[in-house]
């Protein structure tokens, strides 16, 4: 306990010369303790050059977010100004997507949430901030009832459910009558801007369409025909290093090709792999292109859920898998099925990875299901498959063009590209999520937002820079190596303006030179140099025969943004 006692009281090394007129008012800190300071020296003016160290209490922060900070007097006050900030854990947002699930944020940050379709933020807001108490409001998207209403119709086609009104998120399909064939999608969702995309037709003759359009930075996947019939698809694929925005997949449409997809050149490179629990990847130092993929492994005892591959796209690596311990994996049990499937085998329980094989009495052929930890994959189920299907994906007011008639399977995704003059807010993707689009983005005019983010020096920002930022972006930054980084790592866009950004202070490089000449080595460290970061003690010893000539609080050196006092023997 002494020690401990030792160690804070040396904490707060105090006036460093610069005595006159000029004083600081002690700190008082909400949330905060000045560490070495008796409650009766609470008003006594503190000369300038006065250095403290202030640490916080559980849930809150310095803007260093450093276990302990250290703050001088100077003719201008304390600096930095000293203050505990409120930590907001953000944890996944129910009904609805944020880059931030699973981050922890400071007081006064902004967190962008973009609700499912049918959800909304109370107020209709589209972020939540981090106040002293917590969140602003709870990160859940609520149900909300933005409604669409039965559509006009020809006579010849036949829509499924058949109602006056429609909740938003709801699928409408479509049929025609016998001998016709339907020209368009063959179902349509409900948004909060209407029914997208627009409605089918039927008719009695469709055309066929030539050899389909070539696409820019791209190509498609399949030997080119020169004819292809009504509703015959194809997909193309762009060339390395290009995104894709739009539907990857196009259709002949009566003697029409749907849009095409757009391929453009501005992707992000990918931060530190990140960290799989029980589980590791390949060492490589970042940043990591845009298409490049890393294979995962689980520890010994450990069985790996889900891809043992991750990709890098556009900035952002796909799921990771899980690697639960093997001793824990989870048996399926034979589900309860209504009277229309057959199983086999004919087991009440399974082991993980055993598959099954099933068949619905009203459809032709089997489907083959596999226990992976308690879960069957896929579902087991006798709906439908249009009813797992998702319609086309909608068209997104101020977005460029983007008519396809294609139906897509779950957990695809479709990237859209905002007209000139319109930014992106919220993700870039749309997902295919229980039948139906989810996460949807909008396109916003560029006329109120912020320039390029302010440059840090020693310090890079992580995304790929563009011109202009819509309200409510998030940059991040990083520090070169051997930099430390001081203050937030993130800064947001509000109001036009950029928040205050980090700096990269310098690292202490411990050199054996400095450490010969005064007789001194490191206390148990066989190295010869050493980076130690900023707030970081480093411990020395004299060597033998030497005997100290400084205090031993000396021997105890603290890093100070790139400079250490070293101890002396002699």
């Amino acid at each position: 306990m002494m020690l401990l006692i030792n160690a804070i009281l040396i904490l707060w090394i105090s006036t460093v010369g610069g005595q006159g007129p000029f004083h600081c008012d002690f700190p008082k800190i909400n949330h905060g303790i000045i560490y070495g300071r008796e409650d009766s020296e609470a008003f006594s003016p503190v000369p300038v050059g006065t250095i403290f160290y202030y640490s916080c209490e559980y849930n809150f922060a310095s803007p260093s977010r450093s276990f302990w900070t250290r703050i001088i007097c100077t003719e201008e006050g304390w600096s930095p100004t000293p203050k505990c900030l409120r930590l907001c854990f953000f944890p996944s947002v129910e009904n609805g997507y944020s880059a931030s699930s699973g981050q922890t944020h400071l007081e006064g940050d902004i967190v962008q949430i973009v609700c499912d379709v049918g959800y909304s933020l109370p107020y209709n807001d589209d972020t939540i901030t981090c106040l002293e108490n917590g969140w602003s409001s709870p990160p859940k998207c609520n149900s909300t009832n933005v409604e669409c209403l039965l559509p006009v119709l020809e006579a010849n086609v036949g829509v499924y459910p058949r109602r006056v009104r429609y909740k938003t998120g709801e699928v409408l399909e479509f049929s025609c009558e016998q001998g016709l064939t339907g020209v368009g999608p063959a179902s349509v969702q409900c948004y909060y801007f209407g029914w997208s995309p627009s409605f089918p037709t039927c008719k009695g003759q469709v055309q066929s369409c030539g050899p389909p359009p070539e696409l820019l930075n791209g190509k498609i996947k399949e030997a080119r025909k020169e004819e292809y019939r009504h509703r015959e698809m194809v997909e193309y694929d762009c060339d390395p290093y290009f995104l894709m925005t739009g539907p990857k997949t196009i259709q002949c449409m009566d003697g029409q090709w749907t849009d095409l997809p757009t391929c453009t050149g501005q992707v992000k490179t990918c931060d530190y792999i990140p960290h799989l629990e029980n589980g590791y990847a390949q060492f490589s130092i970042p940043p990591f292109r845009h298409g490049v993929s890393m294979k995962l492994n689980c520890k010994k005892t450990y069985t790996m859920i889900g891809n043992n591959v991750i990709t890098c796209i556009d900035g952002m690596w796909t799921e990771l898998p899980k690697c639960v311990a093997t001793d824990k994996l989870k048996s399926c049990r034979r589900p309860v099925f209504s009277a229309g499937i057959l199983m086999y085998p004919h087991r009440n329980k399974f082991n993980h990875s055993t598959g099954v094989i099933f068949r619905c009495l009203r459809n032709p052929g089997y489907k083959q299901a596999v226990c992976i930890n308690g879960q069957w994959h896929p579902k087991l189920h006798c709906k439908r498959d249009m009813e797992q299907l998702c319609p086309p994906p909608p068209q997104i007011p101020n977005a460029q063009n983007m008519l396809t008639t294609v139906n897509y399977q779950d957990k695809e995704k479709v990237a859209i590209l905002c007209k000139e003059n319109y930014l992106l807010h919220g993700p870039r993707d749309m997902v295919c999520k229980n039948g139906q689009w989810q996460s949807l983005p909008r396109c916003i005019e560029s006329t109120q937002y912020c320039g390029p983010p302010p440059p840090v020096s020693n310090g890079d920002i992580t995304s790929f820079p563009l011109s202009v930022y819509p309200p409510g972006s998030r940059v991040q930054y990083r520090c070169q190596s051997f930099y430390e980084l001081r203050g937030s790592t993130d800064i947001i866009c509000i109001n036009g303006q950029w928040s205050e950004p980090p700096k990269c202070i310098d690292a202490c490089v411990i050199y054996e030179g400095n450490m010969n000449k005064n007789n001194i080595q490191l206390r148990g460290k066989n190295i010869r140099n050493l980076y130690v970061k900023t707030g970081d003690f480093v411990e020395f010893d004299c060597k033998q025969p030497y005997k100290a000539k400084t205090s031993m609080q000396s021997f105890r050196a603290l890093c100070q943004e790139g400079k250490i006092e070293y101890p002396m023997c002699g």
